[in-house]
């Protein structure tokens, strides 16, 4: 267990410091098995609320079904119980809202649509879920499975996904519609890829998250690769790595030496 909170520790200064991360990165695992030594929060909040409060209040803790009282759509979107009445018909998402519904869709069969886009954990195969800083995460994959949730600029975001494919190609792809903790905790969970997303409207109302930020999910058994692509490239790259530096809200004024450098014929190989 030292051995992994030594390697998670040291991807997260190395991810905090490349990205210049406001909060640190935060761990979620899902597991069967009752954690020890780690102790049970006694909240009940929305999914997403429960990364506030270990990035914020730097805790390491787990929840069972009973924490997630808060939002029966995420409750069922991470695993911990079945679809409530209303939901997948889509009477729910796209009933009036407050008290018939959400209002987010404009009729249930546009849920009906969206919802095979959707990323749910089977319920049944999870009972607990384990948040914490990555830096005092004592878990890995052996318990169950990690993803590794980043707020970020939309900038910093930008490198990170481009950190993913750095060294095998392809697309990060950020799929906004279906809720946040779908896509950037059970999605990455599912099937083992980074993902993104510019939030729902719960997440953006009850959680912590500032106008220019996004959040990533990364499956753990990613990480080391996507911090070592992220650190390489802003070593080949150093004025990239200036144009992350810049502070929000401020644009870029391209200089004369890169507007030169864009202009370079480059080299052919005959």
């Amino acid at each position: 267990m030292e051995a992994t909170m030594d390697v998670s520790r040291d991807l997260s200064a190395r991810l905090m410091s490349a990205l210049h991360l406001e909060t640190p990165p935060v761990a979620v695992l899902w597991t069967t098995r009752k954690p020890e030594g780690v102790p049970r929060i006694e909240a009940s909040k929305k999914g997403c609320q429960f990364l506030d409060v270990a990035r914020f209040e730097k805790r390491v803790f787990y929840t069972d079904v009973d924490n997630h009282g808060d939002c029966k759509n995420g409750r069922y979107y991470l695993g911990l119980s079945k679809a409530f009445e209303g939901l997948e018909c889509g009477d729910w998402p796209g009933g009036d809202w407050p008290d018939k519904g959400r209002s987010i869709f404009r009729s249930p069969v546009a849920f009906r649509r969206t919802l095979p886009y959707y990323a749910v954990v089977p319920s049944g195969t999870v009972r607990y879920l384990v948040f914490g800083p990555l830096a005092d995460f004592p878990y890995g994959n052996e318990m169950g499975g990690v993803v590794v949730n980043v707020f970020c600029t939309a900038k910093a975001g930008l490198f990170l996904a481009r950190a993913a494919v750095y060294a095998g190609g392809g697309v990060v792809e950020g799929p906004t519609g279906p809720s946040t903790c779908s896509m950037v905790m059970s999605r990455p969970l599912m099937t083992g890829e980074v993902s993104y997303t510019l939030g729902c409207f719960g997440f953006r109302q009850f959680v912590q998250i500032k106008p220019e930020e996004v959040v990533f999910g990364i499956p753990l058994e990613r990480l080391p690769e996507v911090v070592e692509n992220l650190e390489l490239l802003l070593r080949r790259r150093p004025d990239l790595r200036q144009l992350l530096a810049e502070p929000v809200g401020q644009a870029h004024v391209c200089s004369d030496d890169e507007i030169r450098v864009q202009k370079a014929p480059g080299g052919v190989v005959a």
